[in-house]
């Protein structure tokens, strides 16, 4: 029996900035919103649990929609999840029913699904569930070795059973700034870090700027609360970007525009922004923090870099500079001029 491979195909965040996981996309673009967005919930064992998943057609034809389950994994360093269907010993399948498995969905109507998850008394730590929505007679696309389904969404849903075994642990691997000397913002920020427990963490923190002792920003990381899996690692990204003038993304009709694969820059000049011109030596404090189910655990580190403006700087010394020489010419000139008009013969 072949096996039916979804996929997942959207550059998507684990957990955070898409309205619905997109599983490959569909010539007859199903369109498919689903709420909330990951959905976190915790048990004891034992318990029973239920959820809302909501669901909307974004469509302009009423479509028929079945409820499937799969399980995902962190797949890489940036968040992205890895659905897989389940396999012999998943038997954490087996807690989960739905209020309907198939119902008709009209356009811009939001639709309501229970997902009750019976818990055993042998069940701890962490079970990671994707509910997938797709049409109820899907379009599948035969190859050599698969089944490809076309078209549907996934919501991601995370089971946290209590257990005192529990252990939730993050380390902080990496903390790094791009450059060390930037001529102009933004300043890059990696942060890296590590799940070395056995339930999925959620850290949140930020990166404090300073210069010498004087606090110019803080910048957030990991606002959207992104979990980090058991045995996975997590890279998070942010910007400093509030500098004068700064290199911001080129845009056209709305639309990022790339260059060589990458997004392309150009420098802004919002004279609004004057008073965040930067110059120096600047320091970047990083705090971490996540709940270790006891108290909160601090992670920290730190990286200096500089801000040299050289272009400004020319400016502003070579515009003095260019003065200072045209009045040194014109005063020797001068000179010149009254000693040739004093030593010229009389007639």
């Amino acid at each position: 029996m072949r096996k039916l491979t979804w996929l997942l195909l959207a550059v998507v965040t684990f957990g955070l900035f898409s309205p619905a996981y997109v599983l490959a996309a569909d010539n007859d673009a199903l369109n498919i919103t689903t709420s909330p967005l990951p959905i976190n919930i915790f048990a004891k064992p034992g318990e029973v649990v239920k959820t809302q998943l909501r669901v909307k057609n974004s469509g302009t034809n009423t479509e028929f929609i079945k409820v499937g389950l799969m399980k995902f994994s962190a797949f890489g360093d940036d968040g992205k999840p890895r659905l897989a269907d389940k396999v012999v010993g998943d038997d954490y399948f087996d807690w989960v029913s739905f209020s309907e498995v198939k119902f008709k969905a009209e356009p811009n109507v939001w639709k309501d699904i229970t997902m009750t998850i019976a818990v055993p008394k042998s069940a701890a730590f962490g079970y990671y569930y994707a509910v997938t929505f797709a049409r109820a007679n899907p379009q599948v696309t035969n190859t050599d070795k698969s089944a490809v389904l076309l078209g549907g969404t996934a919501t991601l849903v995370l089971l946290d059973v209590k257990s005192p075994n529990a252990h939730r642990e993050l380390k902080l691997t990496d903390f790094q700034v791009s450059k060390k000397s930037y001529e102009f913002l933004p300043a890059k920020f990696t942060i890296k870090l590590k799940n070395v427990g056995n339930v999925h963490v959620i850290p949140t923190g930020s990166i404090y700027i300073t210069q010498g002792s004087k606090q110019i920003e803080v910048i957030p990381v990991n606002p959207t609360k992104g979990n980090i899996l058991p045995d996975s690692g997590r890279f998070y990204t942010a910007d400093w970007k509030s500098g004068f003038p700064v290199y911001e993304p080129k845009v056209l009709n709305g639309a990022t525009l790339q260059k060589n694969g990458q997004t392309d820059y150009q420098l802004s000049w919002k004279f609004n922004n004057l008073t965040n011109l930067r110059f120096g030596r600047y320091s970047a404090h990083l705090t971490m923090v996540y709940d270790d189910g006891k108290h909160d655990v601090a992670l920290d580190a730190n990286v200096s870099f500089w801000v040299i403006p050289w272009r400004l700087i020319g400016i502003f010394i070579g515009i003095p500079l260019a003065m200072i020489g045209t009045i040194i010419y014109l005063v020797v000139s001068r000179r010149h001029y009254k000693k040739r008009s004093k030593s010229a013969p009389t007639s």
